[in-house]
């Protein structure tokens, strides 16, 4: 019975999940492991991460939890950001050139060079903390990429530009690292006339 109660405080101190090294740090055996999940206590989400039975599964988390080196970009962190209000067909993820992901996922590789630029902390419509970039880092990459079309990127901007929490000097300082700083000149110049 300890060993349950063992496993509820570990579940309850992760946000309801547990890794399989976390449960043999607590004396779990792998055989028990099944017992777990036999007994509605936990359930197997993916390889390695299992989740309390109680809660609804949170992909979000549960992939940074299987690739911690991945951050949520692009169209995915613009729709958490509020900078758009379309909901993402796929999600789309940015991780170094050198990690392996695996999955459907639209898959960003990057230089770690400019990797770490622009992450930051936001909590999920689940209530769990996941890593996406900024707004100033996804206005770069969706300048840079020019992979949203063009409706979908004005409004984008349209939104930034109005937004209370826009950093301009932040995105210039973005811009010149992704030697983009002409082309978000110029846009700001457009917008921030209005």
């Amino acid at each position: 019975m300890s060993k349950i109660i063992e496993v509820e405080k570990c579940l309850k101190r992760n946000n309801g999940y547990i890794t399989t090294n976390e449960l043999i740090n607590i004396g779990i055996t792998k055989p028990y492991i099944n017992k777990l999940i036999s007994n509605g206590i936990i359930e197997k989400v993916c390889h390695g991460i299992y989740a309390d039975s109680k809660i609804i599964v949170d992909e979000y988390y549960v992939l940074q939890m299987k690739y911690n080196n991945i951050v949520y970009s692009h169209n995915t962190a613009l729709y958490f950001l509020n900078l758009t209000n379309r909901a993402p067909m796929e999600i789309d993820i940015t991780t170094p050139r050198d990690k392996r992901v695996r999955g459907n996922y639209n898959i960003h590789r990057v230089s770690n060079k400019i990797y770490n630029i622009g992450i930051i902390e936001v909590i999920d419509p689940y209530g769990n903390p996941i890593k996406i970039y900024n707004a100033e880092r996804c206005i770069c990459d969706i300048l840079r990429n020019e992979i949203l079309d063009i409706e979908l990127r004005n409004r984008v901007l349209d939104y930034y530009f109005k937004s209370k929490n826009k950093d301009v000097d932040r995105l210039l300082e973005y811009a010149k690292k992704f030697k983009i700083y002409d082309i978000v000149n110029t846009i700001m110049g457009v917008m921030l006339r209005w």
